[in-house]
């Protein structure tokens, strides 16, 4: 299973079908074939549980076990802790680290542009890659 949080606006450029929320997900079935294309490499993007261009937005009480990175602001999380660095923050909701590009400090910004762009590199090569699946089976909401 592949978790991939796409903008609209990066998603749109990727296929004719426009995505009209910020969540994607992937299903990825084994291959036996000699034309299995392998793995999606999800480069940096793969040291998040959600990752996100727009803002992530929480219903309490949530309990996410890995980190989570946003672009933009972060809404409903319960008391969040900067870090000494301000690199990132912590919260009990969070068993993992919480970045934000617009409140933490270098090097996260760059961090998270670079997982976002490995995210949309991941998202095309899925895209591209041929599948057995009727369109009718893939959900795009």
């Amino acid at each position: 299973l592949v978790l991939l949080a796409m903008s609209s606006a990066a998603a749109s450029g990727l296929s004719s079908r426009r995505l009209t929320t910020g969540l994607l997900v992937l299903l990825a079935m084994p291959s036996a074939t000699a034309s299995d294309p392998g793995p999606v490499n999800l480069g940096g993007a793969s040291h998040f549980v959600i990752l996100a261009r727009a803002a992530i937005s929480n219903t309490p009480t949530s309990l996410i076990t890995g980190n989570v990175g946003s672009m933009a602001g972060i809404t409903g999380f319960e008391t969040l802790t900067a870090d000494a660095s301000r690199e990132f923050f912590t919260s009990a909701q969070i068993d993992g680290r919480l970045y934000r590009g617009v409140d933490c400090a270098e090097p996260t910004p760059t961090m998270l542009t670079s997982a976002l762009a490995d995210m949309d590199s991941a998202y095309a090569d899925v895209v591209s890659r041929p599948h057995s699946l009727p369109s009718s089976q893939f959900v795009d909401r």
